[in-house]
């Protein structure tokens, strides 16, 4: 607007009090009707203005009346306040989004804006908005996190990944979905976590000390209790096994270690293992695994070991 439609506008709207309040009640309605699909065609309006622009018509002075002026300064007004709505809700949220992404080897603590906090372990990605809205606070993982969640009855805590959704008030407990890995998995230290699966309709409840492990290539998924801590231990750097098979030994090595320990033979249920790990003593591990179990042979490769053979035989 320039100096002298301000300057108009000012003494309209000081002869006209209740006109111009009205009219701006009504702008400010027409406004609210926006809608958020709208696509504006920049293409189409650039080659109309270009097109107008190469007519070369004459100028024309025409003089406006008081109320077309009020009537010109609204239309620029609305054009004003439609402009910034649309910045607001097609970049400005945009912008507010963040990805933070994790390493080989290295984990990183992040503060959300509603107070909650996340633990993102290795070669992981969470993508969050600088500000939750009104109704949810949602974000998505791509590989491990442990959450610790404010609780927030009105607005759940919602992660997304790529089997299913978490869904919480306020609680703490651990997720793992890798796009390469044949396992989601849901670990719930504090609290209840609601898990819905993306492949069927099933939505599952999980309490303090409970699992829901997801095999990706069947759809199976199986709801247990954690005892040993295995879930959480890349994150705390240690698990106490109690009477467990060698399969799940196996597991907690590799979520501890960050290897991969193929297991070749089937083992019996009733060879169970009480033993400790702790981080940074993966070959003190396998020797008290090989003392344990003499019969099996652990071959390293690029990736981690294979491991062959059968304990107790």
């Amino acid at each position: 607007m320039t100096h002298k439609e301000n300057k108009d506008w000012q003494h309209w709207h000081e002869q006209h009090p209740h006109e111009s309040a009205s009219l701006l009640k009504r702008l400010w309605e027409a406004t609210g009707s926006y809608r958020k699909d709208y696509h504006p065609n920049e293409a189409a309006g650039l080659a109309a203005l270009k097109s107008r622009m190469n007519q070369h018509q004459p100028a024309k002075v025409v003089r406006l009346s008081p109320s077309k002026i009020a009537l010109r300064i609204a239309a620029g007004l609305a054009l004003l306040l439609i402009a910034t709505f649309f910045f607001k809700n097609q970049i400005g949220e945009s912008s507010s989004a963040t990805a933070v992404s994790t390493p080989a080897n290295e984990t990183k603590e992040l503060a959300l804006e509603d107070g909650s906090s996340v633990t993102l372990n290795q070669s992981s990605q969470l993508d969050y908005p600088g500000a939750f809205s009104k109704k949810e606070r949602k974000l998505k993982l791509q590989g491990e996190a442990h959450f610790k969640v404010n609780r927030d009855e009105n607005r759940p805590f919602i992660i997304e990944t790529e089997a299913g959704f978490v869904k919480v008030l306020g609680t703490s407990f651990n997720v793992r979905s890798y796009p390469n890995d044949g396992v989601f998995e849901v670990f719930v230290e504090t609290g209840k976590v609601s898990v819905a699966l993306k492949t069927n309709d099933k939505t599952i409840e999980l309490g303090a000390g409970e699992f829901l492990r997801l095999d990706k290539s069947t759809n199976k998924a199986q709801k247990g209790l954690d005892k040993s801590g295995t879930s959480n231990a890349w994150r705390t750097g240690a698990i106490s096994f109690r009477e467990q098979t060698i399969p799940a030994v196996l597991t907690g090595m590799e979520r501890l270690y960050g290897v991969k320990m193929d297991l070749k033979n089937e083992q019996p249920n009733n060879c169970l293992q009480t033993l400790s790990l702790e981080k940074g003593k993966m070959e003190e591990a396998i020797e008290a695994l090989k003392t344990s179990c003499p019969k099996l042979k652990f071959a390293k490769n690029d990736v981690g070991y294979v491991v062959t053979g059968v304990c107790c035989q």
